[in-house]
């Protein structure tokens, strides 16, 4: 993936990934409505994100830009990211992921939503998330990675060769849109962060959106994603329970 436009061939190659971790999948989410959980919880509510002047920079222009419901999408994703991170014994650069994940949705505001030419919100939002590290001051390498991460985050799959910070990313964002991997956290952990930030509104925000980007961007991972059927785990969300 590099512009974020599938040719027939990848859109083929993308569907068939697709179905195959909805599949595969099932038994989790379906565990995950029907138990409380492996464990105890391993997330206090009173978990901190990273505080430094860039993260409270970054907190300030993603409370200026998203919808409220968006906003606390990409806090949960964080959360989700960090839990799963250290239920997988992965170590990631902890301002990092905080950044990648509060940005990686920015191209899905009106205020920074990408051009009509553009090919992929994802792509777009990861050079929209370049741009603005760099005017705060980020080194280049950081902004690149953070950029590369929310790239990526559309992927069916995204190990972690390709990033720890992208794959965390990756695995919070999907779990707080389709419940992967929701079986395998706590019961407990899951109310403790949709009590922090409730999902009141998302799924039928984060719909909309897509639908949007479908219309707009057809060739994209979000509109092939829309068109497999993306609403139904959406609105079936064990976190929702």
């Amino acid at each position: 993936m590099t512009s974020g436009q599938l040719d027939l061939a990848a859109k083929l190659r993308f569907a068939r990934a697709a179905v195959f971790a909805q599949l595969s999948g099932l038994p989790d989410l379906i565990r995950a409505r029907l138990t409380a959980g492996p464990g105890t919880a391993a997330l206090l509510t009173d978990r901190e994100p990273p505080d430094t002047a860039l993260t409270r920079e970054v907190l300030e222009l993603a409370r200026s830009s998203y919808q409220k419901p968006l906003l606390g999408h990409c806090l949960r994703t964080w959360l989700w990211a960090d839990l799963l991170g250290g239920r997988d014994g992965i170590k990631p650069d902890q301002e990092l992921l905080y950044v990648a994940c509060l940005l990686h949705d920015i191209a899905l505001t009106d205020r920074h939503r990408p051009p009509p030419e553009a090919a992929c919100f994802a792509v777009h939002g990861g050079e929209v998330a370049r741009t603005t590290l760099a005017e705060l001051g980020a080194e280049p390498s950081y902004a690149d990675e953070v950029a590369q991460a929310i790239a990526l985050h559309m992927n069916i799959h995204l190990p972690t060769d390709q990033g720890l910070e992208a794959h965390l990313l990756h695995a919070g964002a999907h779990l707080d849109v389709a419940g992967t991997r929701a079986g395998e956290l706590p019961r407990q952990a899951i109310r403790d962060v949709v009590s922090m930030h409730p999902r009141a509104g998302f799924p039928d925000c984060f719909a909309t959106l897509m639908l949007r980007e479908s219309a707009e961007r057809p060739n994209s991972r979000a509109a092939l994603l829309w068109r497999l059927g993306m609403r139904l785990p959406l609105n079936h969300n064990p976190l929702d329970r």
